[in-house]
């Protein structure tokens, strides 16, 4: 009887979720099962990912499966690799012991390991696991199937990924152990008729499951980053700030950096994406390249900061204008060149009063391409200076950043004394309209964020002039020479020697200015709020 209420109560589960996705997709009954056998494909996928994680964690742990299972339940904490589980597990397990529960109690019941297909895998808030760009990566295994794409009544299968040369081109099985801090840079050359290859983290167990699959497609301009467990494929991930940079005839380098929350993976010397662990990379023993790719090689560092910059990429210095002004003798400051020598063409964005000051930048008008490291002097940015960036918004933005930070690299994380990020509103539809977040990053986390919904001259494929200003105890930003936020300084500026600027914006040019007219008589940017 039991069994059959189970049969009937499956089928009736499957109905509604049949005539829900009916309903969505326009009646149409092809699309309706594409749709059905993805979520069904996604459920299976997350259930395997669940199970090899107990698993190895039962291993480490010398515990039984149910008997991990019911400390994660416990704790709330989501399944990942980072050290922070099994700091967390040893934790629980004490506090288990301390309490007098049987742990053989756990084992004998059958409930705690049934209800493993609804472990709720939570979002990730952990210490370290911020992004540069102040947000918060979520874990891509939530029980959410709103995001599944169905294009067309054809369904898209795991043989996609399995393009025209099943055998690699490249093979390593003797990658050694894998833990934090380990780095592979993969080397090669892309062929002329290049569609697609990939790098493939291999686990050499019976199905040979990916812990992580890199599949950069030409023709789409994307890299796909995904897993695969037991035959099926989990969602793909595409997203990044990074414009596409391979290209067909050209050498590439793609570095893949293991921390124990993440892969890190640049290309060609720059951080493009970071991809959370779905399987445990311990378990991880051979890598592989497919696809229309030649003269390929790998090499294994454990290195103490990411990305590892390949030759060629070079900062660029911010330019000044700070030296150029002239003491004359009646303690007037003059600039050292005279009006007539300055191309204005190309200084309409310059500040009233200092267009004479900087004619060593007529070359503005080229763009700077992101993302953006600019150098600073040491002890350079101070009160009384101020950073001016020039720039075009892009026709569809949805965010840029500004850092003004400590080092250039991604990983460890650098201290970043002001993190400036507009985010487009989408639901508003107003132009201009958005929400404005502040914060910085120091001791090893993010501070309390700030954010305010601005209404801005950010305008769609509109050229701005952004000013950030260090005044006597934060920072001001001025857009189009109107404040519109500040931020109370957490650590001193002067700590700042890079510049780092990424999202949907076009960069024309980024200087250092001194917050003076060039008589020395007014500030180019004023807070009206205070009196100077």
């Amino acid at each position: 009887m039991a069994a059959l209420a189970f049969c009937v109560c499956s089928a009736l589960e499957q109905f509604c979720d049949f005539a829900d996705a009916f309903v969505r997709f326009g009646l149409s009954a092809s699309r309706s099962f594409q749709y059905l056998r993805a979520k069904r494909n996604q459920i299976e996928f997350r259930r395997n990912c669940r199970a090899i994680w107990l698993q190895e964690l039962s291993n480490r742990h010398a515990l039984s499966v149910r008997v991990v299972y019911e400390i994660l339940r416990r704790a709330r904490i989501p399944l990942t690799s980072a050290n922070y589980v099994d700091h967390t597990i040893e934790l629980v397990k004490k506090e288990m012991h301390r309490r007098g529960i049987d742990f053989a109690a756990i084992e004998a019941s059958a409930e705690a390991y049934e209800a493993i297909d609804n472990f709720a895998v939570q979002r990730r808030y952990l210490a370290g696991q911020d992004t540069t760009d102040g947000g918060h990566r979520d874990y891509d295994m939530v029980d959410n199937y709103d995001d599944i794409e169905v294009l067309s009544g054809d369904e898209i299968d795991s043989s996609f990924y399995d393009y025209v040369e099943p055998l690699p081109v490249y093979q390593n099985e003797k990658i050694g152990t894998l833990k934090e801090g380990i780095s592979f840079t993969v080397t090669g050359s892309i062929l002329l008729n290049c569609e697609r290859f990939s790098i493939n983290f291999v686990i050499e167990n019976p199905t040979r499951d990916v812990a992580l699959h890199i599949n950069p497609r030409l023709p789409q301009n994307y890299i796909v980053r995904n897993t695969k467990v037991k035959g099926v494929w989990g969602k793909e991930e595409v997203s990044s700030a990074l414009p596409f940079s391979l290209h067909r005839g050209s050498k590439f380098a793609i570095q893949i950096f293991i921390t124990d929350s993440d892969y890190l993976i640049s290309v060609n010397g720059v951080h493009f994406a970071k991809y959370a662990h779905r399987l445990p990379y311990t378990t991880v023993s051979t890598i592989e390249v497919k696809g229309d790719v030649e003269d390929v090689s790998m090499e294994r560092d454990e290195v103490e900061c990411y990305p590892e910059h390949i030759p060629g990429f070079n900062p660029k210095e911010i330019r000044t204008a700070l030296d150029i002004f002239d003491e004359q003798p009646n303690g007037d400051k003059t600039a050292l060149m005279p009006y007539d020598e300055v191309d204005s063409s190309n200084l309409d964005w310059a500040p009233l009063g200092i267009k004479s000051s900087i004619a060593l930048m007529k070359n503005i008008a080229c763009g700077i391409p992101l993302p953006y490291y600019g150098l600073l002097p040491p002890d350079s940015l101070k009160v009384g200076r101020c950073l001016q960036i020039v720039g075009r918004v892009k026709l569809l933005p949805q965010s840029f950043y500004i850092n003004l930070q400590k080092g250039q690299h991604y990983w460890p994380h650098p201290i970043i004394a002001f993190h400036f990020n507009p985010r487009f509103s989408k639901q508003s539809g107003a132009i201009g309209k958005a929400i404005v977040c502040r914060n910085a990053w120091y001791n090893g986390a993010w501070a309390d964020e700030e954010r305010s919904e601005l209404d801005t001259d950010f305008r769609p494929g509109k050229t701005f002039r952004l000013a950030i200003v260090c005044a006597e105890n934060a920072f001001e930003v001025y857009l189009n020479e109107k404040l519109i936020t500040d931020f109370r300084y957490r650590i001193k500026p002067d700590v700042v020697d890079t510049v780092y600027i990424q999202g949907d914006i076009k960069l024309r040019s980024v200087v250092l200015l001194t917050n003076l007219s060039p008589k020395g008589t007014r500030r180019i940017y004023t807070n009206p709020l205070f009196r100077y």
